[in-house]
């Protein structure tokens, strides 16, 4: 009967001396309040958006009414790249007061790219001509506080590594205080925009149109990757190509992005052609 008793009473009456259940602790100060109170209207600053601004976003519409847009992704183990220009920007400031970016480089190796590739450095019209580019003027996108611009590199094909460098500087300066003239962002045959600078890892950019292609390029950063079957350190950057499909086919897309990768990855073998 006792046992049947203890049965009854449940687990709790048989686990003899267990402790009573503890009594939740009170908080000792309330939830802190914001130190700025939240305005009682919802205000808002109207602005006018300025003539640049107004021709940015119709150039924008445009082109994304205008053309097929497709993109292609690929990344770049950048390594050797930044171990060369890491040897070479001291001695290129300090001897011709020029800053080495990547740029430079990422500029010799579109080019080179687009002699293999001559549909990137095409144009569609509406009603139907493909002009091919025999030039190539290449567009570097700079950012500004009144917006995006796309200042060009003339001639690019012509240009040392050097000289290249000196004048994307000086296009860039002059972006940013207004003293571009308009032959400075007239003629691009393809475009650069480097969406890195502000630590962006990929983006899909609008093509400039009427070009068919628009590379981004991105934040190189230190990533795990495997080389002969181990995990090592490298210096890796996302390549995005944005290319009309009216003109420009996946084919020769994508063979156009691995040649760019090719060329940054290895920039010894072809660059003394080129410097």
């Amino acid at each position: 009967e006792g046992s049947r008793v203890a049965a009854s009473a449940g687990p709790a009456a048989q686990a003899w001396g267990a402790a009573a259940p503890q009594a939740q602790p009170q908080p000792t100060r309330p939830v802190p309040a914001p130190a700025f109170t939240a305005p009682g209207s919802r205000e808002e600053d109207v602005q006018q958006a300025t003539n640049v601004r107004k021709k940015i976003a119709e150039n924008m519409l445009r082109s994304r009414h205008s053309a097929a847009h497709c993109a292609t992704w690929d990344e770049v183990d950048m390594t050797n790249l930044v171990t060369l220009r890491a040897r070479l920007k001291e001695r290129v400031k300090a001897t011709y007061g020029v800053g080495l970016t990547y740029m430079p480089f990422i500029v010799k190796a579109v080019v080179r790219a687009l002699r293999e590739s001559p549909v990137l450095n095409a144009s569609m019209t509406e009603g139907g001509e493909i002009h091919f580019k025999k030039y190539y003027n290449i567009g570097v996108a700079v950012h500004r506080d009144s917006g995006l611009i796309v200042p060009v590199l003339h001639d690019a094909d012509r240009k040392t590594l050097l000289q290249l460098a000196q004048e994307i500087e000086d296009l860039g300066n002059r972006a940013r205080a207004d003293k571009l003239q308009l032959s400075d962002i007239q003629g691009g045959t393809f475009t650069i925009t480097n969406a890195g600078m502000f630590g962006a890892t990929a983006s899909t950019p609008i093509i400039n149109y009427p070009e068919v292609g628009v590379l981004g390029v991105h934040l190189i950063q230190e990533r795990p990757v495997v080389r002969d079957h181990r995990i090592v350190i490298r210096h890796m950057m996302t390549l995005v190509l944005s290319f009309d499909h009216r003109l420009v086919d996946g084919t020769p897309a994508v063979q156009f992005l691995h040649r760019v990768k090719e060329l940054l990855e290895d920039p010894e073998s072809w660059l003394l052609d080129s410097i």
